[in-house]
C-alpha cells in the first residue's frame, strides 16, 4: 500500500515546470556567466599556451642546431680539431694557411647543409683573438659582452643579441662550446643563427589579444621584451612564482602572465593586460539577455513534452515487474523506441533470464548431491578393501599375536565408523585429521610399513570445517596409484595461505601424466573400485563444488619419476562443524 504523503510522478513533474518558470532567467543567467566566462577564458588560455609551446619548441629546435653544429666543430678527434690544433702549434706559415683554409672549408660545408645558421667562428679567450671565422667579426668581440640566456653542457647560449657580425642587421640566437684541445687554452667554437630567425619566430606568434612576449634567461633575468615600459630590460622576475600550466596576475599588476619554459633553462612570457583579457566577457553578457526570454519559452514547451515521453515506458516496466512477481519468466518484453528506456529493459530481461537460470543450477546441484550421496553409500565400502583387510588380520594372527590383531581390528573399526557414521556431513579438520591417521596406520600394517606419512597441521586450524571425507580419497590416490605397493612416502601439510585453507599431499613415487590425472577425475572409473573405500577423486571435485561452487580449488601436478602433488584451496569457514550440509 502507498503511503498518505506519495505523490504521482505527473503532479511532481507539473509542479517542478511552474516552479523552473518562475527562477530561470537567475539559474540560466548565473550559469550562462560563469560558463562563458570558463569557455571565453579557456580559449584565449589555450590558444596563448598553444602560440607560447610552438616558440619554445622552435627555439629549442634552434639551439639543438646549434649545439649539433658546434658540436661536430668541437670533436677532439676529428678532422677540424686536429686541423686547430696543427693551425695552434706550427709556426710554418704555409701550414698555418693550409690548416686555416681547410677549417674554414669545414665551416662551410656545416654552413651549406644548415642554412638557418650564420656566423661561425674560433674565439681563443686567452688572446681575445678570432680565428677562421666565415664572416667578418665587429672589432672588440668578447664572450663576457654577451646576454647568457641559459648555461649547457660544457656549453653556454646567448640571446637575443645583436649579430656580432660587422653589419649588425639583425638579432640572433648563438653558442659558445668550449673546445679542449690544447692545456691550458681557453677555445671556444661560436655559432650563431642568421636570416632573421628570432624576428621571424616572434612573428609566428598570433594572438587574438594585444599579447606581449618576453625573453627571460635562466636566472629570471629579462633578455628580450615587447613591452620594456613595463617589462624592463635587465629587471629581475623571481621563476617561482611561474606556472607552465595557468596564468599568474601576481608577476606584473594589471596584467595576466603565462610561462612556458625551455629545455635549456630559459623562459618565455606572454602578457596581456587583464582589461583586455575580459573585453569578449561583457559582450556575451549583452549577448545573453537577446536569448533568455527565448530559452524559457523552449524550457517550457520541453517540459510539457517530458511526461509524454516517459510515462509510456514507465507502464511498460510496471508490467515486467508485475509478471516477473508472478513468477513469469518466459513473457516477451516488448521495447518502447526510447534507447535508454530500451536499455533498462533489455537489463531487466538480462536479470530476469539470469534469476531463472539460477533457479536451475540450485536444482541441478541439488541433484548432483543427492547423486553423490547415493553413489558414496553404494560404493562406501570396496569388498576387495574388506578381502584385503580380513587377509591382513589372518596373517597378523599367525605371525604377531593377538595384540596387533586387536591394534587391526580397531583401526579398521574407526575407519569404517567415520565413513558410515554421517553421510554428508560437515566435521572439523581435526576430526578429519584423526580419521586419517587411523587409515594411514590401517594401510601402513597393511604393507608392513614399506611407506613412511607424515601429517603436519597448523593447530589454529583445528576448529575450521570442512567436508567429511575429503581428505582420504587423496591419500588412497597417493597410496594405490603413487606408490605402487613400493616404499615411499606421502607428507600431508594443513595450513593458511592468503585468508584461505591449503591442503597439500605430497608422494615420492613414480608420478602421474595429464592423461592419469584425467582418468582419475572420471566418475565411476575402474581404477576406483580396485583400490580402498572406492570413492575417488571425483568425488572430492564433487564435494568442492557441491559445497565452495567457484570458491574452492583442486590442483593435481605430477611428474614421471618425481611423484605427484595434490593441492586444495578452500575457503576458511569456522561454523558449528555438527552442522549437516544443506
Amino acid at each position: 500500500m502507498l503511503p498518505k504523503s506519495s505523490y504521482s510522478l505527473k503532479n511532481r513533474a507539473y509542479f517542478f515546470l511552474i516552479l523552473s518558470s518562475i527562477i530561470p532567467l537567475s539559474l540560466i543567467g548565473y550559469i550562462s556567466y560563469v560558463s562563458m566566462i570558463s569557455l571565453l577564458n579557456t580559449n584565449i588560455d589555450d590558444g596563448i599556451h598553444s602560440n607560447m609551446k610552438q616558440f619554445q619548441i622552435s627555439v629549442d629546435h634552434v639551439f639543438s642546431n646549434l649545439e649539433d653544429s658546434a658540436l661536430q666543430l668541437a670533436m677532439y678527434n676529428g678532422r677540424v680539431a686536429d686541423d686547430i690544433e696543427t693551425f695552434i702549434d706550427t709556426k710554418d706559415i704555409l701550414t698555418k694557411y693550409e690548416k686555416k683554409k681547410a677549417v674554414i672549408e669545414s665551416i662551410s660545408l656545416i654552413n651549406a647543409a644548415k642554412p638557418d645558421l650564420g656566423l661561425i667562428f674560433f674565439y681563443y679567450a686567452n688572446k681575445n683573438q678570432v680565428m677562421f671565422e666565415n664572416q667578418s667579426v665587429t672589432e672588440g668581440f668578447s664572450l663576457e659582452l654577451l646576454p647568457k640566456l641559459a648555461d649547457g653542457i660544457n656549453a653556454n647560449f646567448y640571446g637575443p643579441h645583436m649579430t656580432v657580425k660587422s653589419a649588425k642587421d639583425m638579432q640572433v640566437f648563438s653558442i659558445a662550446r668550449k673546445v679542449n684541445l690544447i692545456e691550458g687554452a681557453d677555445l671556444y667554437v661560436y655559432v650563431e643563427t642568421g636570416i632573421k630567425l628570432f624576428e621571424d619566430l616572434l612573428k609566428s606568434q598570433q594572438y587574438k589579444l594585444d599579447v606581449s612576449s618576453i625573453l627571460l634567461n635562466d636566472k629570471g633575468q629579462v633578455m628580450y621584451s615587447q613591452r620594456p615600459e613595463d617589462f624592463a630590460i635587465g629587471e629581475r622576475i623571481d621563476v617561482k612564482q611561474l606556472s607552465s600550466t595557468s596564468k599568474s596576475d601576481t608577476i606584473k599588476q594589471g596584467y595576466y602572465v603565462f610561462s612556458q619554459k625551455g629545455e635549456q633553462g630559459w623562459y618565455i612570457l606572454s602578457a596581456v593586460k587583464t582589461k583586455a583579457y575580459s573585453a569578449d566577457v561583457k559582450k556575451w553578457i549583452g549577448k545573453f539577455a537577446l536569448f533568455a526570454a527565448l530559452s524559457i519559452v523552449i524550457s517550457l514547451f520541453l517540459g510539457l513534452s517530458i511526461w509524454r515521453i516517459v510515462s509510456r515506458p514507465l507502464r511498460t516496466i510496471n508490467r515486467e515487474i508485475i509478471l516477473l512477481a508472478h513468477n513469469k519468466f518466459n513473457s516477451k518484453v516488448k521495447m518502447t523506441g526510447i534507447v535508454e528506456f530500451d536499455r533498462l529493459l533489455e537489463q531487466f530481461n538480462d536479470m530476469k533470464i539470469k534469476i531463472s537460470d539460477l533457479f536451475k543450477e540450485l536444482e541441478e546441484k541439488e541433484r548432483k548431491k543427492r547423486v553423490i550421496e547415493v553413489e558414496k553409500i553404494l560404493h562406501q565400502i570396496n569388498p576387495h578393501f574388506l578381502h584385503n583387510t580380513l587377509n591382513t588380520v589372518q596373517w597378523l594372527a599367525r605371525m604377531n599375536g593377538q595384540d596387533e590383531i586387536d591394534r587391526l581390528v580397531a583401526l579398521f573399526t574407526r575407519v569404517l565408523h567415520y565413513n558410515l557414521g554421517k553421510e554428508g556431513g560437515i566435521v572439523s579438520l581435526n576430526e578429519e585429521v584423526e580419521a586419517l591417521q587411523n587409515y594411514v596406520d590401517l594401510q601402513r600394517i597393511r604393507y608392513a610399513y614399506h611407506f613412511d606419512v607424515q601429517i603436519v597441521v597448523d593447530p589454529a586450524l583445528g576448529d575450521v570445517s570442512i567436508p567429511r571425507f575429503i581428505m582420504q580419497p587423496i591419500v588412497e590416490n597417493a597410496i594405490y596409484h603413487g606408490l605402487k605397493d613400493e616404499s615411499g612416502s606421502i607428507k600431508i601439510a594443513v595450513y593458511e595461505q592468503d585468508k584461505q585453507l591449503i591442503i597439500t599431499v605430497e608422494d615420492s613415487g613414480e608420478g602421474m601424466t595429464d592423461a592419469d590425472i584425467a582418468r582419475m577425475l572420471e566418475p565411476q572409473s575402474e581404477e576406483h573400485k580396485k583400490v580402498g573405500m572406492g570413492i575417488g577423486l571425483s568425488y572430492v571435485k564433487y564435494m568442492l563444488e557441491v559445497n565452495y561452487g567457484q570458491e574452492a580449488e583442486m590442483d593435481i601436478k605430477g611428474e614421471k619419476g618425481k611423484g605427484t602433488v595434490f593441492k586444495l584451496r578452500l575457503p576458511i569457514n569456522r561454523r558449528e562443524h555438527k552442522e549437516e550440509l544443506q
